[in-house]
């Protein structure tokens, strides 16, 4: 049995006994919290006509809408258990699929409901919410083995300090909110799991970096157009070997004056770049050696945007 203990009376909280309509008016004056998915439509809602084991006439308890699955919703409230209110809850349902243009008119009209235009609302079943304080095995098993899944079972207890306990035993909103957090973790572990080595390496390398990354890509996918390339990785730059020259990529933030997202260090003359591009020599001389830390290379080549990447590429289409 469900127990609550109040930290600030320092006590477990009684169950108390409330007539079926304070539990009617407890869901409808907290609707937006309970159900924030669904269009509330009208509590006790008249239907005339023969509905089969209650008769010719009766008062659904709660008329609502499923923007989701664009159906409409019966929720049957019972203060404790009923063994019929599965077979009632069917009888409205049935009910509802045999009058529905009168039901959605009625919705609109006499209520205001916002509904979907009558074509977009769907005619084929209707969803059904039984909320009690206990249901039997065969309730519950009987649900949960309908393929439909248009029938949820929630389970309350009332306790003292105004406080009602909810328990969802089937479609649980969060829980389906959980499955998908979790079907994206999974997804993008897999995703890992099946990327390339060195796709995977890549990323490493430049991070949150993603203009400086995608510039690389098209760099080395020119590249492995007209030669063979290995590549080494370590933390400052991506060393690129080709059979007749190397190359050596440094990841940069696109801060500073020059804006940089990816510099590229190359021993191939790209002198005649220089009117497009941002280039240092860092040849002094004779024996003497380059200037700078970073690669072997003489020539660095400063890229700052995609189109620049492009003309580097372009040019380097054909040196091999």
């Amino acid at each position: 049995m469900p127990k609550l203990f109040s930290t600030s009376s320092m006590k477990f909280l009684r169950q108390i006994e409330r007539p079926e309509k304070d539990l009617n008016r407890f869901i409808c004056d907290n609707w937006a919290a309970l159900f924030p998915k669904f269009t509330f439509i009208k509590s006790e809602f008249p239907i005339k006509g023969n509905v089969r084991s209650i008769g010719t006439g009766g008062k659904i308890d709660i008329l609502a809408y499923n923007p989701e699955t664009k159906k409409f919703i019966v929720l049957e409230l019972k203060k404790d258990f009923e063994r019929n209110i599965t077979d009632q809850a069917a009888d409205y349902r049935d009910y509802i699929q045999e009058n529905f243009s009168e039901i959605y008119l009625h919705s609109i009209q006499s209520y205001g409901a916002k509904l979907p235009n009558f074509a977009d609302i769907s005619t084929s079943s209707v969803e059904i919410m039984l909320i009690a304080k206990r249901f039997s095995v065969t309730q519950i098993e009987r649900v949960k083995k309908a393929k439909d899944n248009t029938t949820t079972l929630i389970k309350y207890f009332w306790f003292e300090d105004g406080l009602v306990f909810i328990d969802y035993i089937n479609n649980d909103p969060d829980e389906e909110k959980i499955e998908a957090l979790n079907t994206r973790k999974i997804n993008a572990i897999q995703n890992i799991i099946s990327q390339d080595p060195e796709l995977l390496e890549i990323d490493r390398f430049f991070g949150l970096s993603t203009s400086g990354k995608n510039a690389f890509l098209e760099f080395i996918s020119t590249l492995r157009k007209t030669t063979e390339l290995t590549l080494k990785f370590n933390q400052t730059k991506i060393a690129i070997k080709t059979p007749k020259t190397s190359f050596s990529a440094v990841k940069c933030g696109g801060q500073g004056k020059r804006k940089t997202i990816l510099q590229i260090n190359t021993d191939i003359d790209v002198s005649p770049l220089k009117s497009d591009l941002i280039i240092d020599d860092r040849y002094r001389g004779e024996g003497k050696k380059k200037k700078g830390s970073l690669g072997l290379e003489r020539y660095e080549v400063f890229i700052r945007t995609n189109e620049e990447i492009r003309i580097f590429c372009d040019f380097l289409n054909g040196k091999f």
